[in-house]
């Protein structure tokens, strides 16, 4: 299993000669890019987990990605890997994948890389070239379509938790659902800020100046979304500046360390309905999803109710969603049944006439919007 997995990743470093005949761009041609990143690439492996990695989550990942499939022939698991420091790093770190495979039956145990970057490696097709793209703080999503300001229906500013100095996200991959509105025609960015001076005040002040160069640079409309700390500074930039941003995205908002801790439970709840309350009536719409099990949130059940009581007196789209099991933690958002259970309630949020938003609570999945 080594030897199989460590000669793809080598081989998928190389870009593929030219074709013979002239390709589309999967860099210029939409189109393209999504036969790159779609089933094609997966053989048989047609699961919904492992369509939904490949075509949405693995799409969200950092440079030095890669993307592999073991199995054994009964079934098929799926893992990819964001932001490594190379090749060899990828490999090191999904050959754990394919080495439980191979000791649970070894006759029949392969391991297959799919990708490496936007090299698809089983599609005779141009390589996608990563994107290195910057609106003054925010850079572009490497393995998203760049539509361009001027042909964009707008842009998603993604802004990664904080998990103290000591634990970087810049290079984790952003959620599926992002990919949903890279596919409706949305530029996605990243916010991604050095932890060691991550503090919400100065993260909150550079995301809130930075917005009118988003207009500036010709992009429409203004989506801020995020997760933890990132979900909190995304509403807190958006009720400040309600005439740039059109939606927010707030997955497990959360500013106040973990609930178990003696004194967070009161003010994480009341800071948040404080900053419901400060959410002007006809802008920005606002979705929020919160998990079970979170904990970083002291009550979700709590504040899914504040955000749909916010929506009954909101004339702009407000929608909470608080999935049931088994999707659950402050992860949730980032799980392959979120993207596809509940991301459509996302996508229509930011992309629907107002009259078609859901609007109060859901758990449900989000099957039709």
């Amino acid at each position: 299993m080594h030897k199989p997995l460590r000669a793809g990743f080598l081989a998928a470093g190389l870009l593929a000669a030219p074709p013979a005949f002239a390709q589309p761009d999967p860099n210029t041609d939409f189109a393209a890019y999504r036969t790159l990143f779609s089933v094609a690439a997966l053989g048989e492996a047609r699961g919904p987990s492992t369509v939904i990695g490949f075509t949405l989550h693995y799409r969200g990942a950092m440079t030095n990605a890669g993307f592999v499939l073991a199995g054994n022939g009964r079934s098929v698991t799926w893992r990819f890997a964001s932001g490594e420091d190379g090749p060899e790093a990828v490999r090191a770190r999904l050959q754990p994948t394919c080495e439980r495979e191979a000791t649970s039956a070894p006759e029949t145990a392969t391991c297959r890389v799919v990708a490496f970057d936007g090299n698809v490696m089983s599609l005779a097709l141009p390589a996608f070239r990563p994107v290195d793209a910057q609106v003054g703080p925010f850079r572009a999503a490497p393995l998203m379509f760049r539509h361009g300001p001027r042909a964009a229906e707008g842009v998603v500013v993604w802004s990664h938790g904080f998990g103290g100095a000591q634990v970087d996200h810049r290079r984790r991959p952003i959620p599926g659902m992002l990919a949903m509105l890279n596919d409706a025609g949305y530029d996605i960015l990243r916010f991604d800020r050095d932890p060691a001076e991550d503090h919400l005040a100065a993260a909150l002040t550079t995301l809130a100046r930075a917005l009118p160069l988003l207009r500036q640079a010709g992009y429409r409309r203004i989506v801020l979304a995020g997760q933890s700390r990132g979900a909190w500074q995304s509403m807190m930039a958006a009720a400040e500046r309600p005439d740039l941003v059109h939606a927010v995205l707030a997955v497990a908002p959360a500013a106040h360390g973990e609930s178990r801790l003696p004194n967070n439970h009161g003010p994480a709840l009341e800071d948040f309905r404080r900053l419901l309350a400060g959410f002007p009536e006809a802008r920005p719409r606002l979705a929020v999803a919160v998990f079970d099990r979170d904990p970083f949130d002291p009550d979700p059940a709590a504040r899914a109710a504040m955000v749909a009581d916010t929506a009954a007196t909101r004339r702009a789209p407000t929608l909470a969603l608080h999935p049931d099991a088994p999707i659950e933690g402050h992860g949730g958002g980032s799980d392959w049944r979120f993207t596809r259970g509940h991301a459509p309630c996302l996508l229509t949020l930011v992309t629907a006439p107002e009259a078609a938003v859901a609007r109060g609570l859901r758990r449900a999945p989000c099957g039709g919007g």
